[in-house]
């Protein structure tokens, strides 16, 4: 069974006695035990669902241009007062890596979303900047968009691998205001600085920084004047890549600096909505160490739910099949949105 750290409230009674994906076990095959096969087969080769996305731009304040990718499900119980499920995938990934998840919410009657940071998930760059880890700037001007697109539906968010830094931060930043009603981070990644620290420490970290220079490369033109493009391209660490690139871009004097403004969790006392975060133990790539469970103690509107396996962004128990996590992302978003209606 997994493991759930919580406070003692109303609404985490409520939770555990009404979300029955927090009583199901986590139990893959054994072939799927380990954690490499599982973060490999999740990430790299498992085949996802055949869902089709209408792609939106939408322009930002200061001219920016970011990506939004609309499911395409045809769906009669879809209405305009169908909550609104935002995906904020990995940093390096697209729509195509959270299909499985975009599958699982639609066929629960959610109009789903999949928000790509600028220049991102192929799409072009209009301005000399790309996002910052943790900057909720342009996440802001998408939920409000959202909002007004559709004023009588919930919106909702599920981030994951990095993407979490992301939600974490908007999250945080915006507190009470943040105008989403429910949300998950799977495979959240906490203290950023730390996990994409000085050294690459796995495979995963030489792939990560790769694909996060495959994106640079694809705006070079558009961003040698305002980095350092030579030294962001040869830089072997995270902080290397980082002090070239985004401190560049965003006028930081320091990594230090930069983190400052990025870190996920610098105003995590301040968020005021129903979190749930997944983590499995053995994450290859973001130590347990990590993970701040007094935090979860401490927030009667946080909750945690750790597994022994998983992986990273896997939780699979099947090749064909939705994962583990993402049927408890969804289960949980269901029972909140389920509890705010009750109590209108």
């Amino acid at each position: 069974m997994p493991v759930i750290y919580y406070k003692d409230s109303a609404l985490a009674t409520h939770i555990l006695k009404k979300c029955r994906q927090l009583c199901t076990p986590f139990r893959p095959p054994i072939w799927l035990l380990n954690q490499h096969v599982q973060t490999i087969v999740s990430n790299f080769l498992l085949p996802k669902p055949a869902m089709r996305y209408d792609r939106e731009y939408l322009l930002m304040r200061d001219r920016g241009v970011v990506s939004l990718d609309w499911a395409l499900v045809v769906d009669r119980r879809i209405r305009e007062t169908s909550s609104v499920l935002i995906i904020i995938p990995d940093l390096t990934s697209d729509a195509t890596s959270v299909s499985s998840l975009t599958q699982a919410a639609s066929d629960r009657g959610f109009r789903v979303v999949v928000f790509n940071r600028r220049g991102h998930a192929n799409s072009f760059l209009t301005s000399p900047k790309l996002q910052g880890f943790g900057d909720p700037t342009d996440l802001r001007q998408v939920v409000k968009y959202i909002r007004g697109m559709y004023s009588r539906a919930n919106v909702v968010a599920v981030a994951v691998g990095t993407g979490s830094g992301l939600l974490l931060s908007y999250l945080g930043e915006h507190g009470s205001s943040a105008h989403i009603s429910a949300a998950v981070c799977i495979s959240a990644c906490y203290e950023a600085q730390e996990v994409l620290g000085k050294q690459l420490r796995s495979f995963y970290d030489f792939l990560y920084l790769f694909r996060l220079k495959k994106i640079l490369c694809v705006h070079a033109r558009a961003l040698s004047d305002y980095c350092d493009m030579r030294a962001a391209m040869t830089s072997w660490t995270f902080q290397e890549f980082d002090e070239n690139l985004y401190c560049k871009i965003y006028g930081h004097k320091s990594i230090e600096e930069y983190w400052e403004r990025n870190n996920p969790m610098r105003d995590v006392d301040d968020i005021a909505v129903p979190l749930m975060c997944i983590n499995s133990l053995d994450d290859p790539m973001f130590s347990n160490d990590f993970i701040p469970y007094d935090l979860f103690r401490c927030y009667p509107n946080l909750f945690l739910v750790v597994t022994d396996k998983g992986g990273h962004c896997g939780f699979l128990e099947n090749i064909s099949g939705i994962s583990w996590a993402d049927r408890l992302a969804v289960g949980f978003i269901e029972v909140l949105l389920d509890a705010q209606l009750k109590m209108k």
